[in-house]
């Protein structure tokens, strides 16, 4: 059944951008939300440093640009899609959503990073980004979401627990086929990649606001325990 539906704008999109320019550009500047006035209300509560979804309407779009099936980025180098499995604004009710940083608030005017919307874009709606709801479902478990108790605040530990340990059986798997590859127990211990590990695990640290000191002692003990392991795997198939 058809149905028409009437949304009306909450404000529009200023920007640098008045020309269709890929999306990897225009995110990497900030631009504008412009609320309308009587939608200024509805920004009680967000903030400074949130992410957001930015859920907004292709204007420009003519209805002799929408296609069901078309190339992504019109390039014939891409294999054909249905629109509904690409991410191109040139869709049958060209709405376009992105998820966008809060980088300043005031009245009603919210600036962004990470939005890919034209200038003069309607916006449609704002919602908050929550990646306990909003990521890809394998992570929705494992990202933090609030909790109402300590036993539950101590359940979602013991989730995460089991992920990573289940996560560090892979790992130890990954490992075991690594030694296919070896030939001698010499080359078990690899200096240079086990000095590039490390490197990059205190980098994953940092990022992550952890102590980097701390988490690099972590993957020490680990990554001994596996070069270990290593070392055996080769010499019982020197044995056979």
């Amino acid at each position: 059944m058809n149905e028409t539906i009437h949304l009306t704008p909450i404000g529009f999109i200023h920007s640098q951008f008045s020309q269709n320019t890929p999306p990897e550009i225009m995110r990497q500047e900030t631009s504008q939300i412009i609320i309308e006035p009587e939608f200024e209300p509805g920004l009680m509560g967000l903030e400074p440093g949130q992410d957001i979804q930015v859920f907004f309407y292709f204007s420009k779009i003519q209805p002799d640009e929408i296609y069901l099936q078309l190339h992504p980025r019109h390039d014939p180098a891409n294999p054909l899609k249905g629109v509904f499995a690409t991410r191109t604004q040139f869709r049958p009710n060209q709405i376009g959503a992105t998820v966008a940083r809060i980088e300043q608030i005031e009245a009603n005017v919210i600036t962004v990073i990470g939005l890919d919307g034209q200038d003069g874009t309607p916006v449609l709606d704002i919602k908050p980004y929550f990646p306990h709801f909003d990521a890809a479902t394998d992570r929705q478990p494992f990202e933090v979401s609030h909790t109402n108790s300590l036993e539950e605040a101590r359940s979602k530990i013991d989730q995460l627990d089991g992920e990573i340990i289940r996560l560090l059986g892979n790992r130890a798997d990954f490992v075991h086929q690594v030694t296919r590859f070896k030939r001698h127990v010499d080359e078990a211990p690899a200096p240079q990649r086990y000095a590039a590990v490390m490197a990059s695990r205190r980098q994953m640290a940092e990022a992550a606001g952890l102590n980097p000191d701390v988490i690099e002692a972590m993957y020490k003990l680990l990554i001994d325990h596996f070069i270990k392991e290593e070392v055996a795997i080769i010499q019982r198939r020197g044995e056979e």
